[in-house]
């Protein structure tokens, strides 16, 4: 897999892909091990919580006073997929496919011209019915026809928003924005902003989604989010002056179908579909996740 992390990027394989493309050939499995350990090694630092541009926005939206701490304690507080509503409204009402990607950049620190640009993301046969269909009559075509899928299939995901976006007159709600762009790029915004402080980390898409310095797991999974690997994080680490994962969670996700791999001490799945992890999937394993750091590591 590979790692990059936005402000400090992490080399770690360079041959997968988050919960989806083409440089997701080569197995996970076969170099999870190393990528476990240069993780961790290089675990980035956390940054500032958002840019003085996000801060200045939102506190023109709210129409607080961007330097008091109120505003500070308000933020603190949001939850980032609010946030982000507040910056894309201080944008104005109309906006284009590139100013949305430089918004989720600045609120949640996910590149997605970085995920477009190398195929990274959701590994699909084809994008849910109103994303096809509106590509389809930005093509010329009717809604209907499958004539053009293939073409539509074969371009970036840059420019399926664009499209998109251009279709629907370039007037989209934050709720409609954030459901798109799971759609085309498989980045759950809404689910991310739910996982702040809950101490799991998910390295996705080829950089970092959610981390934090009290992280007890890392669920990285490859660049087409086919494979998933969960493995100890820093925090946990320190804890226990090792690497072992919990037995209850190795039961847990066996059942689940991952495999334990007791050398690497990581716990690995692979699609047998060859598409990516679906999303109930996903729900599914970050709520045993979660569930575990509250029995096991409540304090």
């Amino acid at each position: 897999m590979k790692i990059h992390a936005r402000k400090s990027m992490v080399l770690a394989m360079a041959t997968s892909m988050l919960l989806m493309g083409t440089a997701g050939n080569v197995s996970a499995q076969e170099s999870a091990g190393d990528a476990k350990t240069q993780t961790h090694e290089s675990y980035p630092q956390q940054d500032a919580k958002y840019s003085k541009k996000v801060v200045k926005a939102v506190s023109e939206v709210l129409e607080m006073n961007a330097e008091s701490a109120e505003l500070e304690t308000t933020l603190s507080q949001l939850p980032k997929i609010k946030v982000l509503e507040y910056y894309l409204a201080s944008l104005g009402k109309k906006l284009k496919g590139n100013e949305i990607r430089r918004a989720v950049d600045e609120v949640f620190d996910i590149d997605l011209d970085y995920v477009s640009k190398n195929d990274y993301g959701s590994k699909l046969s084809i994008y849910p019915a109103p994303v096809m269909e509106s590509l389809r009559a930005s093509l010329k075509e009717e809604s209907a026809s499958t004539e053009k899928d293939e073409r539509i299939m074969k371009m970036s995901k840059n420019e399926v928003m664009d499209r998109y976006i251009k279709e629907q007159a370039y007037v989209l709600s934050a709720a409609e924005t954030s459901l798109l762009i799971n759609q085309i790029f498989g980045v759950n915004l809404i689910g991310i902003s739910s996982l702040e402080g809950k101490q799991l980390a998910i390295s996705s898409k080829g950089q970092w989604i959610v981390k934090s310095d009290r992280d007890l797991f890392i669920l990285e999974s490859s660049l087409d989010d086919v494979d998933v690997s969960i493995y100890a994080g820093p925090y946990l680490q320190e804890l226990t002056e090792g690497s072992e994962l919990p037995a209850s969670l190795i039961a847990k996700l066996t059942e689940l179908g991952f495999t334990y791999q007791e050398k690497e001490q990581l716990l690995y799945y692979k699609n047998p579909t060859g598409e990516s992890v679906p999303d109930a999937f996903k729900g599914q394993l970050i709520g045993i996740l979660l569930g575990t750091i509250a029995q096991e590591y409540a304090r």
